[in-house]
Formats: C-alpha cells, structure tokens, sequence
C-alpha cells in the first residue's frame, strides 16, 4: 500500500509551493521588466551616439550650402559661367586667380574638398581649382548627374559614380560630388561642382564608435556610399519599407536574426545606419538571467531547508498522537504529559481520545460480556434442535411402509418432500444448477397438483444442455407461488407453463399462466415498483428481482407482460454461466 503524505507535509508542501511559485513568477517578470529596460537603454544609447555622428556629418554638408551661394554672386565666377572671356585671355586669367583667392580665404576648401568646377549647362568647364581643364567629359548629361539633378534639396548630391570623369585618378580617398545649378533671372547659367573626399568628411567617426557597431552611409536609393567594416554585403540586411519610411530627421530601428539597426535621415536624403550586434543587447541580458537564476536558486534551496525544518518542528505532535492512536490495544487512558505545548487543536484531540479510551474499554467489557451470553444461548439452542438427519430417517420410514402397503402415490409424494426438505435446508450453497432448481419447481408444483386436481395443470420445457447453468436458488418458486395466489384463485382449468431457452449470451425463463391477468394501471404499478420507482410492498417477485440486480447487475432481473382475463407472463433473464 502507497505511504500518504501527513496532513503537515501536505500543507508545508502546499505552502511552500505557492511561496516557490509566487518566487518564480516575480522572478520571471522583474527579469523580463529588467531585461526590456536595458535593451531599451542600450538602443537608446546607441541611437544617442548615432545622432550625435549624423549631426555632425549633416553639419559638415550643410556648411558646403554658403560656399556655393557665395560663389554663385561672386562676379568674376559669374562671368566665368556665362563665357564672358576668351579662354586663357588676360580677363579669363584675372578672373581664373580671382576665384582661386577667393577659395583659398576659405579654410573649410583645404581639408576635405579636392576640387572645385564651373561647369557651363553644355558641360563646357571653365575653371577648376587644380588649374587642369579636361574637356570631353560630359557632366551634363551623365547619369550620375542627372539622378542627382532631380533632387529637391538645396545642394545636389551624386552618390560615388567612379573617377573616369576626374583629372586625377589617385588617391586613397573616395569622392561625393556636390553641385549647385546657377541661375540668373531664372535662367540657368551654369553649375558649380564641388569634388569632397567621403573620408575626410566623416574623418571625426572615432575608433572607439566603430569598435562595436559600425556606420554606414546610404544614399536616397539606399544603396551603400560608405561602409567602415570592409567586405559587407548590404542587400537586403534592412526591409528598404523602413528605410524609406523615414523622413528627413527622423531616426528609427529594425532588427533581423544577427544586428540590431539604427537610422537617421539626414538632410541630403542620404541615410545613416549604425549596425550593432545583438551580442551587445543579449550578452547583458544573458548576464542578468544568470545572475536571477543563481539568486533564485539559493533562495529556493533556503526556502527548501526552512520548510523541511518546519515540518519536522510540526510534526513531532502529530506523529505523538498518531502513535498512540495507531498502538491503542483497548486499555484505559494513559498520561498525556509533554503534550502541554503541542497546538491547541492537537491537545484537544489527545485529551478527548484518552476520554474516548475509558469509554472504549467499558463497552469492549459490556460486549465481551454479552457475546459469552448470546454463545451461550447458541449452544443452548443447537442443543434442542432437531438433526435434519433424523427428520430424512423419518422419511425414509415412512417411505418404506408407504411401499409395503403398495401405495405408490404416498411413496412419491415422500420422495418429492424429502427432495425440497434437502434443497431448502442446503443453506452454504446459494447459487445452483437450472437443473435443480427447475426440479424444486416441479416437485412444488406437484403437491399443488395433488391437492388442487381440477385446478390447473402445468408443463416444464428446457433444453438439457442448459441444465448446467447456475442460477440463484429459490428464483422460480415465488413467482410459481404468484400463479395460485393471484391468477388462478378459485378458478379451474388453469395452465402454468415454464419455458426456458438461450438468447445469445443469456437465459430467459418464461412463466406464463392464463389467469385473471392485470389492467394497464396495475401492470404500470407493478412495473414501478420493480424498477424501485414506488414502494415495494413485500411481494416476492419483488425481493427476487432485487437479488438478480445485485448477483448480475442491473441489466439482468424480472419483466411482466400482461392482460387483463386472458394471460400473466413472468420473464426472468440471467447470464449463462456454467461451473
């Protein structure tokens, strides 16, 4: 048999289940809230750094616009565009050192712009900050140029397009070319193109910014300009929705399986991304998860210790009291000192059981007493009964002067009592054969038959194969005894048949007699109180029906069919069942 718990372990358990579960859950849910707060912080702190770069390098392009504004009402750079001097005449040569002075007070020109161009809307070049003019290439009508024409901004970018149009083809730097269309009372004149080195440009990205990220510079078609890890593939890395779903200024992040990217918008329409591993928002997380964990788990192991500490502190009265209750022999009360400290509820309980043991053992006393009595009066009584023995000698006796007077009627009618006095005083057997209970039957039927001649007659028809099956004893004989007190009272002619026969894997005996019968509300009565919906009354059918319920379930028992003044049929079902 399974040991149970005690009550005390089961409520320590329980308790200290929902203490470990209310743990964990805060646990669970201070470490999520924890864990959002840092990678929010952590994106925050990255999203910090990436404006601070793009303000910067936005700044830096926003400075190129008052250069070319001032260029563009410089006069001799005007007469330049609009072809006033002849090449290389002394006027072109004047204007040619004026520019180049000109450009030369302004400092921003020595540091990250390689070259400046004026550039007549033919694609004619008229001046160039380094002194070489090289015509045959045709700015105006390039694709670079004119993608970047149909900006709306102030200054025209073209993202890097190759240096087949530069005059220099060296240099490690990569080149953005910025330009700036002149008009004159709306009509255009020309263009002032300026050549920048990218690197130079964002020379102010420090080594410690891009130790863990990384920037990158896209432009209004996203593709990549500028990339500080080498060998980067940037197709498809970020969802070109998200890229294009930002306006100028905005910032915003995406995220797919391996970085997190942030991106700001920046003037130009170029774009800046930071690029971040998510190793550096997992691995701090991962830290607090450990960190939780390991604090959980000595938490638990502490409350494990406490509550199994408690348990045995508990328990030590409920063990006193289920010791001496499971040890009680029937013997008077004991002392119950040493229980004074013991919950009041368990002192109670003790008390009231050593007043429980008084009583117990004065009624064991009284009921041992009377026991002795009542065997007495048992053996007293056996002592007095007739032996059954004596009572088959007897009928034996009688039966031989019944053959020596040649009366074989009384012979039989001896026999036939001798048989049911045997079957009925068989008390140990109540289950028998169908063979021995249908020859009960008949036996009984008999004696009716000899005192009542006129009254009925009757038949008995079963399979013999189906003399071996076993059936509860005395099950035919109430429902037979029905058929002289009901139906066939005072009455003559009457016929009893029993019929017995197999239906797949049960028995069916039918008793039917062509008495008085029942009315409809009767037969309902009956019915009712067979299937226990009414009292039952005492009649025996019954009683007999409630034994088959309880020997082969309630799918077995008694059914009656009848009508009124023509017939009674009493059909009994049992399973077939053989020794």
């Amino acid at each position: 048999m399974k040991k149970q718990r005690s009550i005390v372990t089961q409520t320590v358990m329980r308790v200290s289940g929902v203490f470990i579960t209310a743990i964990i859950l805060l646990t669970i849910v201070f470490t999520i809230f924890i864990g959002r707060y840092m990678r929010d912080n952590i994106l925050r702190s990255k999203e910090e750094q990436l404006v601070t770069v793009a303000d910067t390098l936005d700044s830096r392009l926003k400075s190129l616009e008052e250069p070319f504004v001032t260029l563009a009402g410089y006069t001799p750079a005007v007469r330049l565009l609009r072809g006033h001097y002849k090449l290389y005449s002394a006027e072109w040569m004047q204007a040619i050192r004026s520019v180049d002075t000109f450009l030369t007070n302004i400092n921003l020109f020595s540091d990250y712009i390689t070259d400046v161009l004026f550039i007549q809307p033919d694609s004619t070049v008229v001046y160039s900050m380094n002194d070489i003019l090289r015509s045959g290439y045709d700015y105006v009508s390039a694709d670079w140029f004119q993608e970047a024409l149909v900006n709306k901004t102030f200054v025209r970018y073209a993202s890097p397009h190759g240096r087949d149009h530069m005059y220099e083809n060296k240099g490690p730097y990569r080149t953005v070319t910025a330009f700036f269309p002149v008009y004159q009372s709306d009509l255009l004149i020309g263009y002032i193109l300026m050549e920048c080195d990218l690197s130079k440009l964002t020379e102010f990205f420090s080594a410690q910014q891009m130790s863990d990220s990384g920037f990158l510079i896209l432009d209004e078609d996203n593709r990549m300009i500028l990339d500080y890890k080498n060998g980067r593939s940037w197709s498809d890395q970020v969802e070109e929705e998200f890229l294009d779903s930002l306006k100028e200024g905005d910032c915003g992040a995406a995220q797919n399986d391996q970085s997190v990217y942030i991106a700001k918008k920046l003037s130009n329409r170029w774009t800046m991304v930071s690029e971040n591993s998510l190793a550096i928002i997992i691995q701090p997380i991962m830290q607090l998860l450990t960190v939780a964990a390991l604090l959980m788990a000595v938490v638990l192991i502490f409350l494990v210790l406490i509550s199994a500490y408690n348990s045995h502190l508990i328990k030590r009265p409920f063990n006193a009291l289920i010791q001496r209750i499971v040890s009680y022999d029937g013997s008077r009360s004991t002392d119950i000192s040493g229980f004074e400290h013991a919950p009041q509820e368990l002192a109670v309980i003790r008390s009231r059981f050593e007043e429980m043991a008084d009583h117990m053992n004065d009624l064991i006393n009284d009921v041992y007493v009377a026991k002795l009595k009542q065997k007495e009066a048992e053996l007293e009584a056996l002592t007095n009964q007739i032996n059954p023995h004596f009572l088959y000698n007897v009928f034996q006796l009688i039966q031989a002067k019944a053959v020596l007077s040649d009366n074989l009627e009384i012979e039989e009618m001896i026999q036939a009592l001798s048989r049911m006095m045997r079957y009925t005083m068989e008390r140990k057997r109540e289950s028998v054969s169908l063979k021995e209970e249908l020859e009960y039957t008949d036996d009984y039927l008999m004696f009716y038959k000899k005192r009542f001649t006129q009254m009925f007659t009757y038949e008995i028809s079963c399979d013999p194969e189906l003399y071996d099956c076993r059936t509860c004893k005395f099950v035919l004989q109430p429902v037979v005894e029905n058929c002289f007190k009901h139906a066939l009272k005072n009455r003559t002619g009457g016929v009893i048949a029993i019929r017995v026969w197999k239906e797949e894997k049960d028995i069916l005996i039918l008793v039917r007699d062509n008495g008085r019968g029942m009315g409809k509300e009767a037969l309902e009565a009956l019915r009712c109180r067979l299937n226990g919906q009414a009292e039952s009354g005492g009649i025996g059918i019954i009683n007999t029906n409630s034994r088959l319920h309880l020997t082969y379930g309630e799918e077995y028992g008694i059914t009656i069919d009848s009508r009124e003044s023509e017939y009674t049929e009493v059909t009994l079902r049992i399973p077939y069942e053989t020794v």
